[in-house]
């Protein structure tokens, strides 16, 4: 995993040196840029764990003075697309996923990134055409942000390295942005709470040569896959199983060992389970406990019991108000923009970091594919949606039927079980998990993989009908998988979510008063609801319900931040 920047036209005066410091975190190993004299400029920090000598130096360009290649992610099928390469008479010198990259779009253009199986982000430059071309993966697992204007083009991986590089900045806020923030609690793609940056598409490429217009194009499936009349529920079982361990065996690779955030759940379980199964000798685990912090849902009695049945090296993080205060300010900087999630991550990859971890498996992905959220049935798409709005948002019918709108495009009034994972998978996975997992573990330098958005087994769990998925209650199809695997503790549990309970340490510290916080609020050029704001503050107060007040308290810090 790295960080990668980008500027091309009259861009070409942005400060890179600053922007190359953004992304340090990112890329802790190395660093490099590159200068076209027509003005196009990139740079790269990189994280080695596909060779980590210096052959993996980005930016990477042929021997030939050709293509020129930056590249954010990791390609679990590299080697598959190496031997084809290999057979057409391309000679490789490391054993990179850059290297494959570069030599596999200059074989096969712009039909190479249907062909890969992995998560990235790439810049390539083609001098003699003077052509740019960006690409994200399918369902936008690392981050790619673009500000197009008439005069020139400037792209990172975080929002973080164009404000340091001059592009933009936090005098100029999105108001559509800061609407769906208050609506779900993450900024909504394509938007950014910067005006004028936006998120580049997933599952798309775009190409642009000099002088000339950009071409944006999909190239990953846009209609989910046909139901399946061919399964039961011992054979969709028995395909989820094969698809798992495939998916967990695809994405085991690299130089570094990998490890796992241990929930004490069902999903993580599964694949410490697979990871065990394949591999021999030591393999790490973490997970964050609480102390001090009345009504939080601690399941790492369940981590631990999963860790000992599967001989792991297991580590507890345990938060307090002490932690939460000594760590807020570095959740400030890692998210990069405002959210209401994060900050349980942000923890437990200190607590990764701790043991040496460098790669990392998460369960992400598994509830959206199989209908591990409570609000997940078949039934009308207004319930989907409402499942999501915050308490009190004070965003306007209008706006918010907008947003919405944006959000289930395409999908029909009447949803099934596939269209409601869809709509999660565009939506709070998107904008919200996907994004804040990825700002919170690079800014420590940790790579996170999540096997379960492998493409095989994403299109064979939105084939599966929902009367197997529920066939025996909520995920039926991966606690089958999990009987015999998991302790009987953690196969019986209900699903309680990671909630960090931080209503004592809102409402006890003097930072959190909400004088203070609303008059944070009301130094930036935003139109909040005043009753939304203190409304929240009562809710807070009477009952304990933390997220619509937390909302603005993340909100302005960051704003603050200088």
């Amino acid at each position: 995993m790295c960080g990668l920047f980008g500027a091309w036209g009259a861009s070409q005066q942005l400060d890179t040196t600053a922007a190359l410091e953004a992304l340090k975190s990112r890329g802790p190993d190395d660093q490099g840029e590159f200068h076209d004299p027509c003005g196009l400029k990139l740079l790269h920090t990189r994280l080695a764990i596909q060779d980590l000598s210096p052959l993996g130096h980005q930016p990477m360009q042929a021997i030939d003075q050709g293509p020129v290649l930056v590249f954010n992610g990791e390609i679990y099928n590299q080697h598959k697309l190496r031997r084809e390469l290999e057979a057409a008479g391309y000679n490789f010198y490391s054993g990179s996923d850059t290297e494959v990259l570069l030599h596999g779009f200059r074989h096969w253009k712009q039909d190479l990134w249907h062909r890969l199986e992995g998560i990235f982000a790439v810049a390539c430059w083609e001098p003699h055409d003077k052509r740019l071309t960006l690409a994200r993966d399918r369902f936008g697992v690392k981050p790619l942000l673009w500000k197009r204007e008439p005069q020139g083009l400037a792209f990172a991986s975080e929002l973080s390295a164009l404000m340091a590089s001059g592009c933009c900045s936090k005098e100029a806020l999105n108001p559509k942005a800061i609407e769906s923030y208050l609506l779900w609690g993450s900024v909504a793609a394509p938007n950014t709470i910067v005006d004028g940056v936006q998120v580049f598409p997933a599952g798309h490429w775009a190409s642009c040569q000099l002088g000339g217009s950009w071409r944006l194009q999909r190239f990953s499936p846009q209609q989910p896959p046909a139901q399946r009349s061919d399964l039961n529920l011992s054979r969709a079982t028995e395909q989820t199983r094969l698809a798992l361990q495939e998916a967990v065996q695809r994405q085991s690779i690299g130089d570094r060992p990998v490890g796992l955030f241990l929930s004490g759940g069902l999903d993580s379980g599964l694949l410490a389970a697979e990871l065990r199964r394949q591999q021999q000798g030591a393999i790490h685990s973490a997970s964050v406990g609480f102390e001090g912090l009345p009504g939080a849902v601690d399941e790492t009695d369940l981590a631990a019991e999963t860790a000992q049945a599967l001989g792991l090296t297991h580590q507890r993080l345990s938060i307090g108000p002490k932690q939460l205060e000594e760590s807020f300010d570095d959740f400030l900087e890692a998210i990069d923009q405002p959210s209401i999630d994060g900050f349980n991550s942000h923890l437990v990859t200190q607590s990764a970091r701790d043991q040496g971890m460098v790669v990392t498996f998460s369960g992400l992905g598994a509830d959206e594919l199989f209908g591990g959220y409570s609000h997940m049935h078949p039934g009308p798409l207004e319930g989907q949606l409402q499942a999501r709005r915050l308490k009190l948002h004070g965003v306007s019918s209008q706006s918010r039927h907008a947003l919405e709108q944006t959000r289930s495009s395409g999908l029909t009034s009447d949803l099934s079980l596939s269209q409601c994972s869809e709509l999660e998978l565009r939506g709070y996975l998107h904008d919200t998990l996907l994004r804040d997992s990825d700002a919170v573990t690079m800014a420590q330098g940790l790579e996170l993989r999540v096997p379960f958005l492998d493409s095989e087994l994403v299109d064979l769990a939105l084939s599966i009908p929902a009367e197997l998925h529920r066939a025996e209650g909520p995920k039926t199809l991966l606690r089958r998988l999990a009987t015999n695997q998991l302790p009987d503790a953690v196969l019986n549990a209900p699903k309680r979510g990671f909630n960090l309970a931080l209503a004592p340490w809102l409402l006890q510290h003097p930072r959190f008063n909400p004088k203070r916080i609303w008059s944070l609020l009301q130094k930036q050029p935003l139109q909040l609801s005043r009753r939304s704001f203190w409304g929240s503050w009562i809710l807070l107060r009477l009952s304990g319900r933390f997220t619509p007040y937390w909302r603005y308290v993340v909100l302005a810090e960051w704003l603050a931040q200088c």
